[in-house]
């Protein structure tokens, strides 16, 4: 009966092969290469936040009148990578094969509706599949 993925059955069994079973290999193989990529990741920033660069003026922030008292493992665990935008289109593979052969990456529309603007992208009302 338990044909899903969800069934507990078939999770502890695809469980059991990765851990001693026949993809115990490749699944450790895996974890090697995803451990060496974030220990490789977070070395290199410890450097570039560690040494100031020369000819950079090293404040000590003590000594500010508007200080505030911070914990060091507080501190170093406050500073964020740039922020990735994950809000409006993603650059995907068909705008890259479009920039790549020197076209704009998404055509522009030349629709007019009966309006006299550009005619919008999606249709709305009923959706053509029905549910």
């Amino acid at each position: 009966m338990a044909k899903s993925t969800r069934s507990k059955v078939k999770r502890s069994f695809r469980a059991k092969k990765r851990d001693e079973g026949v993809y115990a290999a490749t699944e450790a193989a895996r974890l090697q290469r995803l451990n060496s990529k974030l220990t490789a990741k977070f070395d290199d920033g410890d450097e570039e936040l560690a040494e100031p660069a020369e000819g950079d003026a090293v404040q000590d922030d003590s000594t500010a009148p508007d200080a505030m008292e911070l914990d060091d493992s507080a501190n170093s665990s406050t500073t964020k990578p740039s922020r990735v935008s994950t809000h409006g289109p993603r650059n995907s593979r068909r705008e890259e094969w479009r920039k790549s052969k020197g076209m704009t990456p998404v055509p522009k529309s030349t629709r007019m509706n009966r309006q006299g603007l550009p005619a919008a992208r999606r249709k709305s009302g009923r959706p053509s599949r029905r549910r």
